[in-house]
């Protein structure tokens, strides 16, 4: 029964102690008809039964948590709010404690008129990235004598998500090739950017098309037809092998990972991200890329598991690479012929740029065949290795 487990751990050693010495007094006092025996039975009895309207009823006061932000990058500011109210005329409590994890933070409490409230803030470590609960707010209440003690639950928790630190790439740089035309198609449309050649007028035409000099020129109507451009669409395939990352080199991955799919997001490309399966023939495991809040949220809590390297990881993906380009993300302990042999995974209408997540090394670029090798020491180097890459 719910409600005798919770009398039972309400009970202080000291009540412990007081129960025992009252059922003893009454044993003594019946077995041996000794009176100061039975005195100190009740004594005991009344002690214990007095603590117990220090602890029932209605609560000493109201609470709420609030986060400054819910979603912050590794090293942000981060705070939790914590708001104490007095509802009644019941005294407030002179501390609450919020728990933080496995640990709880004690918060020291003013008196509070009826009707008034005091907040305090509470610093949040964002020193890594993942989930934090935040809460709940408690408060412990006892009688004078500590024989029985409850703790009252005032709020519900909070998660406060830590995404990995992403930067701003320069627009066009998710995507490497500078496809204002992108790539050329057989076809031909009336609306795009890249002028191709001059036709005759056919009805339905839009005349905004018509190019007058030249019709005036020829005697009838011409209009300008295009070369339509396919936009580059992205796959960021990410080692989750930890055998090939050393150190905080998958922390750095993540940030790659983030911040190649917020740059491809910005362009409006179309795009896949992927970790490591499984098995030799497993599929590739999709990654949450449908928003910004959703991917960040799925970087915040991906762990390196019991899962292939980053060839492995390219050849599962190559049957359902939907791109012109494919970003390769692992650590710096993968030898290069594993990373000429990833490269080569992908279709070969596909370009791949393997990048190596090498936490403290100096940025470079290196060619393995047909494939482009950019190592980063943090994440600020990923622009200058991306624009070595678009240079190339």
């Amino acid at each position: 029964m719910r409600w005798l487990d919770a009398a039972v751990r309400a009970i202080t050693p000291w009540g412990w102690t007081l129960i025992a010495a009252a059922l003893l007094g009454l044993v003594l006092a019946r077995t041996l008809g000794w009176a100061e025996a039975l005195v100190a039975a009740v004594a005991a009895t009344v002690l214990v039964l007095g603590a117990i309207p220090w602890i029932v009823g209605e609560r000493w006061a109201r609470a709420r948590i609030g986060l400054s932000a819910e979603r912050v990058p590794v090293g942000a500011d981060a705070l939790a709010l914590v708001e104490v109210s007095r509802p009644t005329r019941a005294a407030t409590p002179a501390q609450v404690d919020l728990g933080m994890g496995d640990d709880e933070v004690v918060l020291e409490i003013p008196p509070i008129d009826v009707g008034g409230r005091v907040v305090r803030s509470v610093p949040l470590d964002t020193s890594r990235r993942g989930l934090r609960t935040i809460g709940p707010v408690t408060i412990m209440r006892t009688d004078p004598f500590g024989v029985l003690e409850r703790r009252h639950r005032l709020t519900v928790s909070r998660t406060l998500v830590v995404h990995p630190r992403v930067v701003r790439l320069p627009g066009g740089a998710g995507g490497i090739v500078r496809d204002l035309d992108g790539e050329a198609a057989a076809e031909r449309t009336a609306d795009d950017v890249s002028f191709h050649s001059l036709r005759e007028y056919a009805p339905g035409d839009d005349r905004r098309l018509v190019h007058w000099r030249s019709s005036a020129r020829y005697g009838s109507l011409l209009v300008r037809q295009f070369e339509p451009s396919r936009r580059a669409d992205t796959l960021i395939v990410l080692s989750t092998d930890p055998k090939e990352y050393e150190g905080d080199d998958f922390e750095l991955a993540l940030s790659l990972v983030g911040t190649l799919g917020l740059a491809a997001m910005a362009d409006r490309r179309a795009l896949r991200i992927v970790e490591s399966p499984r098995t030799e023939r497993g599929e590739p495991t999709p990654i949450d890329a449908a928003t910004r809040d959703r991917l960040l949220d799925a970087l915040a809590v991906l762990e390196p598991g019991r899962s292939l390297g980053i060839a492995a990881a390219a050849r599962a993906s190559r049957r359902t690479a939907p791109g012109s380009l494919a970003w390769l993300i692992t650590g710096s302990k993968v030898p290069a012929r594993t990373l000429r042999t990833a490269a080569n995974g992908m279709p070969a209408d596909v370009v791949s740029v393997v990048v190596r997540a090498a936490v403290g090394a100096l940025p470079s670029r290196a060619r393995l065949g047909d494939a482009d090798v950019v190592t980063v020491g943090a994440i600020e180097d990923l622009s200058r290795g991306i624009g070595q890459v678009r240079q190339r």
